[in-house]
C-alpha cells in the first residue's frame, strides 16, 4: 500500500507521524484515521484511503449544519435581547436542565471543540461558505408588489427624462432654427437694400413700391436720394412705411433739390406722417406731384396738410384717395383752396365727403380759379351735393377739365345738374359718372348736353340702369363726334335692341378706340350678329370689352366670322372672356386669320394681335379641352409657315403670330416640328420661334 510505505516504525513500536504530509505533529485527535490504522495494524490499512475521503465528506456536512446552527441561535438571541425581558422566562432559564437536555447540550459542545481543532484554511473556507446565505426568491405576494412598484418607477422615470428632452428639443431647436432663418433673411434683406440704394443713386425715375421695406427698410434706402442729383420721380408705395419711415424720408429729401414726384401711397403713415409730409412741404420744396392715397389719413391730417396749401406754391397735384377724411377735414381743405391758386388736381375720393362736405368744396371752388381736376368718386354726395358742386363750377371764369362723380347715389336730378355744367363746360375732357342710377331720364338729359360737343375724350356712364331706349337717345347725340374717343356703357341693361343701335352708330360715325360694354345682355343671336358688324366694318377701334354678354358658342361663331374678314387693322384688344363660350366656339375664333398670309405685309405687325388677342381670349375663356389632333386640318398645314420670313421674325416675332397654326402652338406651348414633322430646316427655326413666343 503507497499510504503504509511512507511509514515506518519507532524503536519502541510506536508509528511515526512526521512522513504524513497533512497531519505531521499537530495530527492528535482521536478520530485520525492514521492513527487507527497504525493501532490496528498493517492488514487493515488497504481500506484507509477511501474510509478517510467518506469521513472528511460527513465533516463538512457536519460542519455546515453547525455552522447553520449556529447562525440560526445568534438570530434567536440577538431578536431575544431587542424584545423587552420577561420575567417568567428569565426565571425558566435559571432552572437546571434535565438529564436528555444536558446530554443534549454536552454533545454540541464536544462536537464544537471538535471543529475548532480543524486546520485553519480549511476552517476558513467552511465559514465562509456559511456565511454567504443563498439567493432567495420573493417568498410572498408583498415582495412581488414592491419589485413590481420598483419596475413601474423605474419606467415612469425614463418616461419622464424622454419626455424632458424632447420638450427641450422643441423649444431649443426651433430657437435656433429661427435665428439661423432670421440671421440669413438679414442677409438677404441687407443684400437687396444695397441694390435699392444702387437704383436710387444712379437712376432718374425709382420705383421701389411693393419691396416691403417697411421703417427701417425705409430709412436705409431713403439716405441714397440725399446722393442722387437726378432723380426725378420716386415710388414708395404699398412698402408698411409708418411714421419713421417718412420721417426718415423726409429728412433725407431736405438735401435733394431735383426730385418732383413722390408717391407714398398705400402705407400707414397716418395723421403724424402726413403732419410730418406737410411741415417739410411747407418749406422750400420743388415736389409737383404728392399722392398719400391710403394711408390712413383723417382730420387731423388733413388739416395739417391744408395748412401747407396756403403756403406751397409748387405743387399741383395732390392724391389723398382711400382716407379717413371727413366733414372737418374736408373743411380745412376747403379752407386752402381759396388761398392756393398753384392746386391744378384734386384727388379725394372714397373719403367721407357726404353732401354737407361737397356744399363746403363748392364754395370755396366759386373762388379757386387753378383747379380744373376733382376726383370726387365713392363720396356719397347725392343729388343734392352735385348740385351744389356742378352750379359752383358752371360759374367759374376757368373751365374745368375733368370731373369724377362715380358711385355717389345720384338720380335723375343729379343727371340734370350735370348736364347743365356739362354745357357750360366747354373745355371738359373727361366725365366719370360710372356706377349710379340716372336711369333713362338722366340719360335723355346728358343727350341734350352732348349734342355738338367737340372737347369730352372720355364718357364712363356704365351701371346706371340705362335701358335700349336712353343708350340709342345718347349715341345719336354722339352720331358724327370724332372727338370721343372712350367710351364706357357696361352694366346697362341695353339688350339686343340697344346693341343694334350702338352697332349702327359706332360702325361709321364714331370714332372711339376703346369701347367697354360688358354685361349688356347682347346674347348669342340678333346682338351678336350686330356686334359682329360692328367688328366687320370699324376701322377705329383698338380695344373691345365684350364680357359676360352670353354670347356662347353661336356668339363665338359670328364674331369669329367677321374677325375673319374685317379690314380693321388697329384692333388689338378683343375681352370674350364669361361668356360660357366652350369648345366649338373656341376653334371658331381660333381659327381667325386677319388676312392671308402670302399677303402679309413685312412691316406691319398690328393687324396681327387682334387676331392674336382673340384666339388666346377664346381658348382660356372656353376651357377648352379639344387635343390639338382633333383640330380644324386648316390649322395643321405645313405650307402656312412657309411665307414667314425667318430673318423678320427674330426683329418682329409678332409678324409671326398672323398664322392662326402659330398661335395656336404658341398657346399649347408646343413645337410645330412636332405636330408636322415634314417641315424644312427654315421652317424647323421659324416654327421654333414661334413655339418660344409665350405671353
Amino acid at each position: 500500500m503507497r499510504l503504509i510505505a511512507m511509514l515506518h516504525l519507532t524503536p519502541h513500536g510506536s508509528a511515526s507521524y512526521a512522513a504524513c504530509p497533512k497531519h505531521a505533529a499537530q495530527c492528535s485527535m482521536a478520530a485520525c484515521p492514521l492513527r487507527t490504522a497504525f493501532r490496528t495494524g498493517p492488514a487493515q490499512g488497504k481500506g484507509i484511503a477511501n474510509s478517510y475521503q467518506r469521513t472528511q465528506t460527513s465533516r463538512q456536512k457536519r460542519r455546515f449544519a453547525c455552522n447553520a446552527k449556529k447562525s440560526k441561535k445568534k438570530r434567536a438571541a440577538e431578536r431575544l435581547e431587542e424584545r423587552p425581558v420577561d420575567e417568567d422566562l428569565e426565571a425558566a432559564a435559571q432552572e437546571p436542565l434535565d438529564v436528555e437536555e444536558q446530554d443534549l447540550a454536552d454533545t454540541t459542545d464536544t462536537t464544537y471543540e471538535a471543529l475548532d481543532e480543524e486546520p485553519v484554511q480549511q476552517q476558513q473556507q467552511y465559514q465562509s461558505q456559511a456565511a454567504a446565505p443563498p439567493s432567495q426568491a420573493p417568498s410572498s405576494s408583498g415582495d412581488w408588489v414592491k419589485l413590481g412598484a420598483l419596475g413601474l418607477g423605474a419606467v415612469a422615470l425614463i418616461a419622464a427624462v424622454v419626455f424632458a428632452f424632447r420638450q427641450f428639443s422643441k423649444r431649443q431647436l426651433p430657437e435656433e432654427e429661427k435665428k439661423m432663418t432670421h440671421k440669413q433673411l438679414q442677409r438677404e434683406a441687407t443684400q437687396r437694400l444695397n441694390e435699392f440704394m444702387g437704383q436710387i443713386r444712379n437712376q432718374s425715375s425709382v420705383d421701389l413700391s411693393a419691396k416691403n421695406l417697411g421703417e427701417e427698410g425705409c430709412a436705409y434706402v431713403a439716405e441714397a436720394l440725399a446722393f442722387n442729383d437726378r432723380c426725378m420721380a420716386a415710388d414708395f408705395g404699398k412698402n408698411g412705411i409708418g411714421q419713421m419711415g417718412i420721417t426718415q424720408l423726409l429728412e433725407a429729401l431736405k438735401n435733394n433739390d431735383t426730385l418732383e414726384t413722390l408717391v407714398i401711397d398705400t402705407n400707414s403713415i397716418g395723421d403724424d406722417g402726413a403732419e410730418a409730409v406737410a411741415q417739410y412741404m411747407a418749406g422750400d420744396a420743388r415736389i409737383h406731384t404728392l399722392n398719400l392715397s391710403a394711408n390712413n389719413i383723417g382730420d387731423r391730417g388733413a388739416a395739417a396738410l391744408a395748412e401747407m396749401l396756403k403756403v406751397n406754391t409748387t405743387l399741383t397735384h395732390l392724391e389723398l384717395s382711400g382716407n379717413v377724411i371727413d366733414y372737418d377735414g374736408i373743411t380745412a381743405l376747403s379752407e386752402a383752396l381759396t388761398d392756393n391758386q398753384a392746386l391744378h388736381s384734386l384727388h379725394i375720393n372714397d373719403n367721407y365727403v357726404g353732401g354737407l362736405g361737397a356744399r363746403v368744396l363748392a364754395n370755396a371752388l366759386q373762388k379757386n380759379s387753378a383747379l380744373q381736376e376733382l376726383y370726387i368718386k365713392g363720396n356719397d354726395m347725392g343729388n343734392e351735393g352735385i348740385k351744389a358742386l356742378c352750379s359752383a363750377l358752371s360759374e367759374r371764369e376757368t373751365s374745368f377739365r375733368v370731373l369724377d362723380a362715380g358711385n355717389n347715389s345720384l338720380g335723375e336730378e343729379g343727371a340734370v345738374a350735370i348736364a347743365e355744367f356739362v354745357k357750360k363746360a366747354k373745355k371738359l375732357k373727361e366725365l366719370n359718372l360710372y356706377m349710379n342710377d340716372i336711369g333713362n331720364g338722366g340719360a335723355y338729359k346728358l343727350a341734350e348736353a352732348l349734342k355738338g360737343n367737340s372737347s369730352l375724350k372720355v364718357l364712363d356712364i356704365g351701371g346706371n340702369n340705362i335701358g335700349p331706349e336712353g343708350i340709342k337717345v345718347l349715341l345719336e347725340s354722339l352720331r358724327g363726334n370724332l372727338t370721343l374717343k372712350t367710351l364706357e356703357i357696361g352694366y346697362n341693361p341695353i339688350g339686343e335692341e340697344g346693341a343694334k343701335y350702338l352697332a349702327d352708330v359706332v360702325k361709321y360715325d364714331l370714332g372711339i378706340e376703346v369701347l367697354k360694354m360688358g354685361w349688356c345682355k347682347v346674347g348669342e343671336n340678333e346682338g351678336a350678329k350686330a356686334i359682329a358688324d360692328l367688328i366687320l366694318f370699324n376701322t377705329s377701334i383698338a380695344t373691345l370689352d365684350l364680357r359676360g354678354n352670353s354670347l356662347n358658342n353661336p356668339g363665338a361663331g359670328w364674331i369669329s366670322q367677321a374677325l375673319k374678314e374685317h379690314t380693321n387693322e388697329r384692333l388689338v384688344e378683343l375681352d370674350l372672356g364669361y361668356n360660357e363660350i366652350k369648345d366649338e366656339g373656341a376653334c371658331a375664333v381660333a381659327q381667325v386669320r386677319t388676312v392671308d398670309c402670302t399677303y402679309v405685309p413685312t412691316n406691319n405687325c398690328s393687324s396681327v394681335r387682334a387676331s392674336v388677342t382673340a384666339i388666346c381670349l377664346a381658348m382660356s375663356v372656353g376651357q377648352s379641352s379639344l387635343p390639338w389632333h382633333a383640330w380644324p386640318p386648316s390649322l395643321l398645314c405645313a405650307e402656312s409657315i412657309a411665307c414667314v420670313d425667318t430673318t423678320h421674325a427674330q426683329q418682329c416675332l409678332t409678324c409671326i403670330l398672323c398664322l392662326g397654326v402659330c398661335a395656336l402652338w404658341t398657346i399649347v406651348e408646343m413645337r410645330c416640328c412636332e405636330i408636322v414633322p415634314a417641315v424644312s430646316p427654315t421652317q424647323r427655326c421659324t416654327a421654333a420661334a414661334a413655339s418660344g413666343l409665350k405671353g
